[in-house]
């Protein structure tokens, strides 16, 4: 990985806008950040070669499929870390987990997991926790509705 670098406030503006619609381009951010197109062009390269901006996705609506989504909290038997490297692994491998946060309190992870319906989380939650010795106990809460979502960092700390 490239050394990290300084983010002056033309980089932080670039990835708060960038954050909003990856694909504006370099003209519309000029207009928004006082710089040329070219020098646009080449800070935002440079940011994704230093790995600051690390993908450019499509984030789908709800209306695709009708989904159901859960929060699951993780509690470990064992601190082994063998054992938890390889469960996170196993975790981070499927695509029906959309993220998982390393947590304080009672719990060690919290998931978020989302499949097609009811049955599918079961099989999920059989196959992926119930079955693996490094989970002690897990507790899942259902998402009703999805009031906000976003894949946006406070920039600016705002």
């Amino acid at each position: 990985m490239p050394k990290l670098r300084e983010i002056d406030a033309h980089d932080r503006k670039l990835l708060t806008l960038l954050q909003d619609d990856a694909l504006l381009t370099a003209d519309e951010l000029a207009r928004a950040v006082a710089l040329s197109p070219s020098a646009i062009t080449r800070r935002v390269r440079r940011l994704r070669e230093d790995g600051t901006i690390t993908a450019n996705v499509a984030i789908v609506s709800d209306r695709v499929a009708s989904l159901l989504s859960a929060l699951v909290d993780v509690q470990f038997e064992r601190h082994a870390l063998d054992g938890v490297a390889t469960f996170e692994a196993r975790l981070g491998a499927s695509p029906l987990v959309q993220a998982i946060f390393e947590v304080t309190g009672s719990f060690d992870l919290t998931v978020i997991v989302t499949v097609a319906d009811m049955d599918a989380f079961n099989v999920f939650a059989d196959r992926m926790l119930a079955a693996d010795p490094v989970v002690r106990r897990y507790e899942t809460r259902f998402i009703k509705r999805r009031r906000k979502f976003s894949t946006a960092l406070p920039i600016d700390g705002g």
